[in-house]
């Protein structure tokens, strides 16, 4: 009777054990994520990029995989490695606007134009984009006049672009390349338009013979986006030494630099080149003041207020370096 129970009771244990094994067997295991996912939450980027390469190499590229890729080589600094990614993503997916948006500003970034001018066509084939209708516009309008005026218009319709693309538009009327891009270039400058006044100067100092000026403009574009404007300006210094536009941009890329001392002595040439320039004696005035001599800065920026006809820009330059705590009201003399 004992050894029957014995039985019975090994008997049920298996029973529930099979039934157990079973249960678990239907239960889906929680996923397991991706080698690719843990490198890229733990902000391990050659990991990722590696494991993206990988999976390419073993089923090819899908669009997801390049974006992530490009995304990982932005993150690195590595704009030019990134656009080499969303361009495949975008072979992949050619329809994906916000893809070819970002490559057109890519381009632009670059100084990639023609590639630039390429997807902002694209773009505007699948989205009324108002910020492309600008860019393109600029591209255009050293070489196309007639279509950058189309591309002002439309992009004129969004306030962030009206003011500047109303500016812009007569200039298109003018009659020589050079003039035209010169003029230009000098509009997007004053509206801090950097990456787009570089393409503009540099094409106006792509004429033979070179123009000092647009050399000297395109080199303080440079400067002005962290790049390196200095063959620039110093070229156009070697071309026109007595030239006082030359001398003027040669101090603000001095300034920016960080060689106020050779600012100052360029300055000082650009102002004895051309002494009725009220813009050339304000910025001397300036780089006085921050030299700490606030008499000869005093002193430059009144001049710069009677030669401007006492203009309401240069009478607030005065007034703002007479607030300053540490200035007291003096005559100055020179």
């Amino acid at each position: 009777m004992k050894q029957f129970q014995f039985f019975r009771a090994l008997v049920m244990r298996a029973f529930l054990l099979a039934m157990a094994f079973s249960v678990i067997a239907s239960t889906p295991l929680p996923p397991v994520p991706s080698s690719l996912a843990v490198n890229l939450a733990a902000h391990r980027p050659m990991q990722a990029l590696y494991q993206i390469e990988v999976m390419a190499a073993q089923s090819g590229w899908t669009a997801d995989l390049a974006k992530s890729a490009g995304d990982i080589w932005e993150a690195l600094d590595d704009l030019p490695r990134a656009v080499s990614y969303w361009e495949i993503a975008n072979r992949l997916e050619p329809d994906d606007e916000q893809l070819t948006r970002r490559l057109a500003k890519s381009y632009l970034d670059l100084n990639r134009w023609s590639q630039a001018v390429i997807s902002l066509s694209k773009l505007l084939k699948r989205s009324d984009d108002n910020w492309a209708h600008f860019q393109l516009g600029i591209l255009q309008s050293v070489l196309d006049p007639t279509s950058a005026a189309e591309q002002f218009q439309l992009a004129a319709r969004d306030p962030q672009y009206q003011s500047i693309s109303v500016q812009l538009m007569p200039i298109l009327n003018e009659s020589t390349d050079i003039v035209r891009a010169m003029q230009t270039g000098v509009i997007l400058a004053s509206a801090k338009l950097w990456p787009a006044a570089e393409y503009v100067f540099q094409y106006a100092a792509s004429f033979s013979p070179k123009l000092p000026v647009a050399l000297a403009y395109t080199g303080l574009a440079r400067d002005q986006q962290g790049k390196n404007g200095r063959p620039q300006i110093e070229q156009a210094v070697a071309l026109a030494p007595n030239n006082a536009q030359v001398r003027y941009l040669q101090g603000l890329h001095l300034h920016l630099v960080g060689d106020e001392d050779a600012s100052l002595a360029a300055l000082q040439q650009a102002a004895s080149l051309d002494p009725l320039n009220p813009a050339f004696a304000a910025e001397l005035a300036a780089t006085y003041n921050r030299a700490g001599d606030s008499v000869k800065a005093e002193y430059w920026y009144k001049v710069a207020v009677t030669l401007s006809n006492n203009d309401p820009r240069f009478q607030a330059l005065l007034n703002d370096f007479y607030r300053q705590p540490s200035v007291s009201i003096v005559t100055a003399t020179p």
